[in-house]
């Protein structure tokens, strides 16, 4: 009996070994030490087109850093600026050939991606560490999106502020999950005083509400599985990929799937509601079939690229909320972008409708870094869909490949 006892002990305790971990939420918590050797350009996000502190001018002078991971081509680390504050940014992967010393193995940086809104007290800074100097304020609702958390106080966000696309730290106190305003709870009349027992103190008037509720962070919906995407490599016999042979096959967008979407959405030309939103802050996709390209923010089910025809004609490509497939998003992948970062070698007006009247959303001027996310093939042409800063507004779009520096 005590031999089957035991077996029985072994083998549920095999069993659980295989249970898989609840994904924890994103941390900065850990780091490595290193000494990139030299001095690099520092900016708040993974790419040029991303805020540059210290006027534009914000550079790592070589000397011990905390490297946290890479993201696309671009190493998030922190320094000890030459002021005494501390600053928590990327510099390019170059950075590596310079490297006087690397205490670690680079890792690959998985973020968050959901929306929240700023309170009427948000600061951001890029210096959660030593003093904590503010970079600028964001407007009471500005939707942020949350990327991870530092310790038990501080959350690592990108939002588009007063000087452009920026990542950095926010008190985590000063988020809150909607944009409506605070109702406050209701002030309960006192008691009254109760009659005292003839050897007791009355019992004292009890003490009114608060009036205002904290906000309680809620988790972000989790989604069902999402299929593994399937790769489309152009068929190499069209004359169209022979004629532009800087097109990598494995940086097309997705084949889209015609998929239909109930209720009617807001749509922006990125993941995020503080990206740029056409039609005059207006533009909005009504109940009906679109096309799915797939699901951004690396698979946690966040948003939509879709196109779909307009009622005025013409075509826009952009994002919707996840939510909107309902019980059809397990019909769509996750999109897997480039995110690498080029240079426009001629001005290039940019696109949400590559499709049909090539519509201009804005003139990007020639020396402009944009963050190249893929290819698509339209209009009897090879388009580049990228991500760029324009009149201080973050948005994607098209443009035309040839407008795009050759890559190094």
């Amino acid at each position: 009996m005590k031999r089957r006892i035991l077996c029985l002990c072994l083998l549920l305790a095999l069993c659980f070994s295989f249970v898989p971990e609840a994904r924890a939420l994103a941390t900065l918590d850990y780091y490595f030490n290193a000494n990139f050797g030299r001095s690099y350009d520092v900016f708040s996000g993974p790419g040029r087109h991303y805020y540059r502190a210290n006027m534009g001018k914000a550079m790592y002078g070589g000397g011990a850093a905390r490297v946290y991971g890479m993201e696309g081509d671009w190493i998030m680390m922190g320094y000890q600026t030459s002021g005494g504050d501390y600053r928590i940014g990327y510099v390019h992967k170059d950075a590596l050939n310079t490297a006087k010393y690397v205490d670690g193995t680079i890792q690959p940086l998985f973020f968050d991606h959901y929306t929240a809104y700023a309170d009427d007290y948000c600061r951001i800074t890029d210096d959660p560490v030593i003093n904590n100097k503010m970079i600028c304020t964001l407007p009471e609702n500005t939707p942020v999106t949350v990327l991870a958390t530092m310790g038990t106080s501080w959350t690592y966000i990108e939002a588009n502020t007063s000087q452009g696309l920026m990542r950095g730290f926010v008190w985590s106190m000063h988020l809150k999950n909607s944009n409506a305003p605070v109702t406050p709870a209701p002030t309960m009349a006192p008691l009254p005083t109760q009659i005292p027992w003839p050897t007791m103190a009355p019992l004292p008037t009890q003490i009114p509400w608060p009036t205002r509720a904290p906000v309680t962070a809620a988790p972000w919906p989790t989604y069902a599985p999402v299929i593994t995407a399937i790769p489309w490599n152009p068929p190499t016999a069209q004359p169209w990929v022979t004629a532009a042979p800087s097109v990598k096959t494995d940086e097309w967008l997705p084949t889209p799937k015609s998929l239909y979407i109930a209720g009617n959405w807001p749509v922006y030309s990125g993941p995020g509601e503080y990206y740029y939103r056409a039609n005059k802050g207006k533009a909005t996709k009504g109940e009906g079939t679109c096309q799915v390209y797939g699901i951004e923010n690396m698979g946690y089910g966040d948003w939509l690229m879709i196109g779909y025809s307009m009622t005025a004609g013409g075509y826009r490509v952009g994002y919707i909320r996840a939510e909107a497939l309902g019980v059809g998003i397990g019909q769509t992948a996750p999109m897997k972008l480039a995110y690498h970062t080029r240079r426009l070698a001629y001005p290039s007006a940019l696109t949400d409708d590559p499709l049909h009247t090539n519509s201009v959303v804005a003139e990007i001027p020639a020396g402009t870094y944009v963050l190249f996310l893929g290819y698509t093939y339209s209009s009897n042409s090879v388009w580049a869909y990228v991500e760029v800063l324009s009149n201080n507004q973050i948005m994607r779009g098209f443009l035309p490949v040839s407008a795009l520096e050759a890559e190094q």
